[in-house]
């Protein structure tokens, strides 16, 4: 595993460490794990909850301005800016529990692949050692394979548990009796250190266990999409279909088939885990975030916002693309002041009234210099549709 991953495992590892302690199960060890991590990214799940729904609530406004400036898309960005800066939405707050959910992921794969490094707590030499004996058993077996390489010490695991006594030339005697009792089965018969495939050597109680874990994966993931879309869709019926985010919602289940199919069952039984209570935790979550009840959490985040006079993201866009426009085209700031030469600071401004008609035009230029230098920046062409209106 590399060195990010390393980073983010080893304190994850810590907390799988002492869940195994408490539990002496390490397939209960993962569960209690899951239930912590849940538990500590509670506080971004209420917000993104509660922006979600605020989003859901707040769709009606951005369809009346989709039918009203659907034909000019400079003129349609400006005002959903505008309508975002006034309500103080942040549609993109929802999205940050799910970036912090990757990288625990990460770092839950270098854990499954280590469980002698996080959970037994050996140091490298012994490690290695260990991996030099069990190569040479794989090797005089025949099944050596490029896995070996990427996660060693899950076929150290079974090889020791498997023959005990091929290891009995370890510097470290207490390393062979500690793997031998580290307790790696869920429910006592699949090892988790095993990766789920639709082809086993034998069918058995194992063999299907272990297929079921990639399919509840998806499974779960999928009835949570199905019943957070009825959710929202009660929520606000007259909202439209979300096309193509539809097929990502329905892909990501997919997606979690295909890993756990490829990977050590741990990740799977973590993402199963992971899931289920994800599942759980939406369906309370929408119980206590309906739309009245965030309208007003709303209400209360902006007068909250108007008393300390601190603006919201979109208005603090606003203000910096107005400040930018200001500074290299000389126009006067979206106060209305302008700059007067030889006088000192105070008196360098002096109050202007800016008809609504003259506002709204400075106000569509400093969008239409925003877009101007978007399209510079990642070498777009910039068309400017501004007379389409």
């Amino acid at each position: 595993m590399g060195f990010i991953s390393e980073l983010i495992g080893y304190p994850l590892g810590f907390i799988m460490w002492l869940m195994y302690i408490i539990t002496h199960n390490y397939a209960v060890a993962i569960i209690l794990f899951t239930l912590i991590t849940k538990i500590l990214l509670f506080p971004l799940s209420v917000k993104q909850q509660k922006s979600s729904a605020a989003m859901t609530a707040f769709q009606p406004k951005l369809e009346k301005l989709k039918k009203q400036y659907g034909n000019n898309q400079q003129k349609l960005q400006e005002e959903q800016m505008k309508l975002y800066a006034e309500e103080g939405i942040n549609p993109m707050a929802s999205c940050l529990p799910l970036f912090i959910q990757f990288p625990i992921l990460y770092g839950i794969f270098d854990v499954v692949y280590r469980p002698i490094t996080h959970i037994l707590h050996f140091g490298k030499d012994v490690i290695d050692q260990a991996k030099e004996i069990t190569k040479g058993i794989l090797e005089s077996s025949g099944v050596v394979n490029s896995y070996f390489n990427v996660r060693p010490e899950i076929y150290i695991v079974k090889e020791i548990q498997k023959n005990p006594d091929a290891f009995s030339g370890m510097n470290n005697p207490d390393f062979v009796d500690a793997v031998v009792n580290f307790n790696n089965k869920l429910l006592g018969i699949v090892d988790l250190g095993d990766i789920p495939t639709l082809h086993p050597e034998v069918w058995n109680a194992a063999a299907i266990i272990l297929i079921m874990i990639p399919i509840m994966s998806g499974l779960i993931q999928i009835i949570m999409t199905i019943y957070s879309q009825i959710r929202m869709k009660k929520m606000n019926p007259d909202a439209p279909s979300m096309g193509g985010m539809n097929i990502m919602l329905y892909a990501m289940p997919i997606f979690s088939v295909w890993i756990a199919f490829r990977y050590p069952a741990g990740i799977g039984f973590y993402w199963t885990s992971s899931s289920f209570f994800s599942f759980i935790q939406s369906i309370i979550l929408y119980k206590i975030y309906t739309p009245e009840y965030v309208a007003s959490l709303v209400e209360k985040d902006n007068q909250k916002r108007k008393k300390k006079n601190r603006p919201n993201m979109y208005q603090r866009m606003l203000d910096e693309m107005a400040a930018q426009q200001g500074q290299t085209a000389g126009s006067p700031a979206a106060s209305g002041k302008i700059a007067v030469s030889g006088v000192d600071k105070e008196e360098e401004q002096q109050d202007i009234k800016i008809s609504k008609a003259k506002q709204k035009e400075y106000e569509r230029m400093l969008i239409r210099e925003a877009r101007r230098r978007q399209a510079e920046k990642y070498g777009d062409e910039f068309i400017d549709d501004d007379d389409d209106d």
